[in-house]
């Protein structure tokens, strides 16, 4: 782990998670290493350090939208903790490259497939796009599924959060199919993640 990472979650991920509200089921799952591509549900800017806050033995890099980038002070935030820009509006195939290689070399990275904040919308009403699915066809691992659930899915002060992480999706499951369309191959992958995402809140989270 980073050490800048690494003490910032000892001293500080107990407080973060009572002082958000964060309550954490499934830290069963999480597995041992990295190499792992988390994927969760995006409701609030703080989903990163929530589920960051929830997990204690893998270290998640985020992809973050290249604006972010461009506020001074969360700008040096947001390289201590390991996210690097991505233009969401063009389709940044060097932001995938860079994960990609991330993975390769045993990092953990975090992505949000919805690939926007869904403030006030219920997961079951949104699609997610095939930025997962991607990464899963270009090199094979295991994909760590977490739910993100808050009350009328719209987080403010003091209302709870509930983190679910999930079993991890292995990459025999995510296997992408040579022979057959690559559209489809990826709608099926997209659509393994969403769904144990969606099950993870529905069983769980009522």
């Amino acid at each position: 782990m980073r050490k800048s990472y690494k003490r910032f979650h000892t001293l500080f991920s107990g407080i973060l998670r009572f002082i958000l509200g964060v309550k954490v089921s499934g830290l069963e799952n999480e597995p041992e290493s990295s190499g792992i591509l988390v994927c969760a549900n995006h409701v609030t800017l703080l989903d990163p350090i929530c589920i960051s806050a929830a997990l204690h033995k893998v270290e998640p890099y985020y992809m973050a939208k290249k604006e972010l980038f461009k506020i001074p002070i969360l700008k040096s935030l947001l390289k201590a903790f390991g996210a690097y820009p991505v233009n969401r509006g063009a389709g940044d195939l060097g932001a995938i490259h860079k994960t990609i290689d991330m993975l390769r070399d045993g990092y953990c990275v975090g992505i949000f497939p919805q690939g926007t904040r869904c403030r006030g919308v219920a997961l079951e009403d949104t699609k997610f796009k095939n930025g997962a699915a991607l990464i899963c066809s270009k090199i094979s691992v295991p994909v760590l599924p977490i739910c993100i659930k808050v009350k009328n899915n719209r987080w403010r002060p003091f209302r709870k959060m509930h983190v679910f992480i999930g079993k991890p999706i292995t990459a025999a499951e995510l296997a992408f199919d040579e022979n057959a369309p690559r559209g489809e191959e990826l709608a099926r992958i997209t659509n393994i993640i969403y769904e144990r995402i969606l099950s993870l809140g529905e069983e769980k989270g009522k």
